[in-house]
């Protein structure tokens, strides 16, 4: 036998001696504890989990709690009505300056105070010197957006919420 083919045997091998603890509880009926001796396909009321309260396969089941203080208001059918417009507006106004492939923070707040925005619900930042991100809050809605200067013409932009925790259109910072 080769070695390579030996080695192909053991990695087989190993394999399926790490599935074969996730195999074999397959099927397992779990029954009430009504001793009825009919299967309810769950474990009963007062007995733990199995997976925990989030369910199988998830990878942290702490994350939704972790990060509960990023959540965003909720938005209406006419709030998504008027987001949607919002980031067509922006798409169309900002697709010139983006072509260019260049884009900086003066020139995005300049092209986005044209399309009729506020000097105070404007706010710009830069990732290096290809990308620069903008949000704009607009009442109860936050647009936030991005040119990317590698892939000319491409702006990024999606509407949301207010953040719950009180900042408005900002990202709370921190949490849990």
């Amino acid at each position: 036998m080769t070695s390579a083919r030996h080695t192909a045997r053991v990695l087989a091998g190993a394999a399926l001696l790490a599935l074969l603890p996730a195999l074999a509880a397959c099927g397992t009926e779990h029954f009430s504890g009504s001793g009825s001796g009919v299967a309810t396909g769950a474990p009963s009321p007062g007995g733990p989990a199995l997976y925990g309260e989030e369910g199988p396969g998830d990878a942290n089941p702490h994350y939704a709690e972790n990060h509960a203080f990023q959540s965003t208001a909720r938005l209406t059918p006419a709030d998504r009505t008027r987001g949607a417009a919002e980031v067509k507006k922006v798409r169309q106004g900002l697709s010139a300056l983006a072509e260019e492939g260049r884009s900086t923070e003066a020139a995005v707040f300049k092209a986005l105070k044209g399309l009729g925005y506020a000097d105070g619900t404007i706010t710009t930042g830069s990732f290096g010197e290809h990308r620069t991100s903008f949000t704009v809050e607009i009442g109860r809605l936050c647009l936030d957006g991005s040119l990317d200067g590698v892939v000319n013409g491409l702006v990024n932009a999606e509407v949301h919420g207010v953040y719950l925790e009180g900042t408005g259109c900002v990202k709370p910072q921190g949490g849990h």
